[in-house]
């Protein structure tokens, strides 16, 4: 046995003999249809097919939960489909075949799900791999929750104010060095003051790349923008969320880059991105308690105004300009990575996502979504009119850059896509769901899953 191995095996033992420890298998069987075709071998996969494997759930998962006071540790294995035998198959189930040998194919690009946390009373800390998000709107420009992960630290705290409270928030998240070619982090904090009806945040956003962050990117009550160092890229965010009785107008702005009138052609042009939206709750409930998708089961999202339950009614309008989130070196982009271990294509494929927008730079989308939550039902249904420039995250990033920053360039792609997700709780254990997607575009695609989540506590 490995010192590694060893060493683990002692911090772990002492929890689970004092603390409250569970065994726990989550059977998710389920039947999909579409009529996207299948890849041949040198296909090259992107977010999309990333996005649509990841949103079929494992067939069987399971994992170990060690509580221990207000502290926990969870992992949780998944077996997949291998990524590459879903890609080019035609199935229409979740079980692990292989489109080359009788034998399961399982993806082992795992685990997927993993971390420390810890709670107290003005305090939350978590380390490890599992969904982050920020803000009320579907999409964020900073932190998205559409990846499947992001290895990371997060920190929480909160103090009362005469009227209400505030917060700080520190997140740091981690790509794979062996794509970028070094050490990219993205850093972050975000000073905010919160009540009933008012939600003010200011924060900064520092991607560190070619380099390890230092005490400067570390520290919590310094300004990015006044560190001056060099394999940096800041950004600056500004949020709110007023709630006006039963309707929350929120919105977000994130500045890359401003170029100043005195400066010259050469310097980095004006990019940003924004959101603003509003939400109109129509009924009140309570809220889902049912399970869900295990990876959106132990999501970390910040505080916000919204309240669970009930029917709502959202819309939202975003914008990123031309030049969002581009550098001119790959690891100094905001993009986050990822590497699979595949048995074809080419076994070590790289996709792709934002630290931020999904559909990245040179592009609007406007949203409009419809939610209900009960006890024991969740329905979330959107329409969105997507509209993707000329420009994306690959093209040049070189002077001279173009007058035109505001975009989106011509000619422009547009694309008119409905999501929909349902839940249904039979008990405690047992969650039945169905999941689709449709998308007019330059060709129809769509896909559809149903089936079920069981969930077995062993120990």
């Amino acid at each position: 046995m490995s010192k590694c191995c060893l060493s683990l095996l002692m911090l772990i033992i002492p929890l689970m003999v004092l603390g409250s420890t569970g065994l726990h298998a989550i059977l998710s069987p389920s039947l999909s249809l579409d009529n996207i075709p299948s890849v041949a071998s040198n296909y090259e996969p992107d977010y999309e097919d990333l996005d649509r494997y990841m949103r079929i759930p494992a067939i069987f998962s399971g994992g170990l939960e060690i509580a221990f006071g207000n502290s926990k540790l969870y992992v949780n294995m998944d077996l997949r489909q291998e990524f590459s035998d879903y890609l080019m198959g035609d199935w229409f189930s979740n079980l692990p075949l292989s489109t080359t040998s009788f034998l399961p194919a399982v993806d082992m690009n795992f685990p997927r799900l993993g971390y420390f946390e810890r709670r107290g009373s003005n305090s939350f800390i978590s380390l490890g791999r599992r969904k982050l998000g920020l803000g009320l709107s579907t999409y964020s420009f900073v932190l998205p929750n559409y990846l499947p992960y992001f290895d990371h630290l997060w920190v929480e705290l909160n103090g009362q104010a005469k009227s209400g409270e505030y917060l700080y928030d520190f997140f740091a998240v981690s790509a794979d060095r062996t794509i970028s070619g070094g050490p990219k982090t993205l850093l972050g904090h975000r000073f905010c003051y919160m009540n009933d009806n008012l939600k003010v945040a200011f924060g900064e956003e520092n991607l560190v790349y070619g380099a390890y962050p230092d005490l400067q990117d570390f520290g919590p009550f310094l300004i990015y923008h006044h560190t001056y160092q060099s394999n940096s890229n800041v950004t600056a965010t500004l949020s709110a969320e007023v709630k006006l009785s039963d309707v929350i107008a929120y919105g977000e702005f994130t500045l890359d880059d401003f170029r100043l009138a005195s400066e010259g052609e050469n310097s980095n042009p004006t990019a940003f991105g924004w959101v603003a939206g509003f939400l109109w709750r129509i009924s009140d409930g309570k809220p889902y308690s049912g399970l869900k998708f295990n990876e959106s089961e132990h999501e970390i999202r910040d505080k916000t105004l919204l309240q669970d339950g009930g029917l709502r009614v959202r819309m939202e309008h975003y914008h990123s300009t031309t030049y969002l989130y581009n550098r001119g070196t790959n690891i100094g982009k905001f993009t986050y990575p990822y590497r699979f271990n595949v048995l074809h294509l080419d076994s070590w494929p790289v996709i792709t996502g934002f630290f931020g927008f999904p559909y990245g730079p040179d592009s609007t989308l406007t949203l409009i979504g419809i939610e209900y939550e009960s006890q024991s039902v969740s329905l979330k249904i959107a329409a969105e009119l997507l509209r993707i420039g000329s420009i994306t995250i690959d093209s040049p990033y070189s002077p001279p850059f173009d007058a035109e920053w505001y975009g989106p360039k011509k000619p422009i792609t547009t694309s008119f896509i409905l999501t929909g997700e349902g839940l249904y709780a039979a008990n405690i254990n047992t969650t039945f769901f169905v999941a689709g997607k449709l998308t007019f575009s330059k060709k129809v695609d769509f896909w559809i899953n149903i089936g079920f989540i069981r969930m077995f506590s062993l120990l």
